[in-house]
């Protein structure tokens, strides 16, 4: 595991303030891609999440990584949405999960999940995504100083795009590009 000296199980948001606040890029793609994997496999159903942030990812005692608390998912079928509640995490929520009617589907949860990892490398939540709307000026992590490879930040920064249409739509096709983008620096080190 990650971690083999963990006494009690934590949340991923405890993990990140245990270490100073961020960790590499490079940490947060192996701990958080087998998230990302499970959860695509949820959409599969049907499901999405709509509650991703650190404070829902669990690290066990042995350092397996799970996502907690279905609570805020729901049935993504067409008759499953007809107005939604509205519960949101300031900056891990995507602009559609901010009206009644928008129109949430897996890459709401590619978002969120997005903005987790983006938290995890900066140390900093992304600017709320009402607020980038009219001007967006969310920093790429590269420019507030994160070593990050320009492929992977790229995918990044597609999954925290403010209009859905512009992220992956779901979440498999951002796991391909990120483990493309991480394969392809992956073998530029060696």
């Amino acid at each position: 595991g990650l971690n083999a000296h963990l006494a009690t199980p934590e949340t991923f948001k405890a993990y990140l303030e245990r270490n100073g606040g961020s960790i590499s890029a490079d940490k947060a793609i192996t701990m958080l891609l087998p998230v990302m994997k499970s959860l695509s496999e949820v959409h599969g159903y049907g499901v999405i999440h709509r509650d991703i942030s650190p404070d829902n990812i669990m690290i066990s005692k042995k350092g397996k990584i799970k996502l907690l608390d279905f609570g805020a998912a729901r049935d993504a079928s067409p008759n499953g949405s007809r107005s939604l509640s509205v519960q949101l995490k300031m900056g891990y929520a995507p602009e559609e999960q901010y009206r009644t009617h928008g129109k949430q589907g897996p890459w709401t949860d590619v978002y969120a999940m997005s903005a987790t990892i983006y938290r995890a490398i900066t140390g900093g939540v992304p600017i709320e995504a009402l607020e980038r709307i009219m001007d967006d000026i969310l920093q790429p992590p590269s420019k507030l100083g994160v070593k990050i490879e320009p492929e992977l930040e790229q995918v990044l920064m597609k999954g925290l795009s403010v209009k859905a249409e512009n992220r992956y739509q779901d979440m498999n096709s951002f796991c391909v590009a990120i483990e493309r983008a991480y394969n392809r620096n992956v073998a530029h080190d060696v």
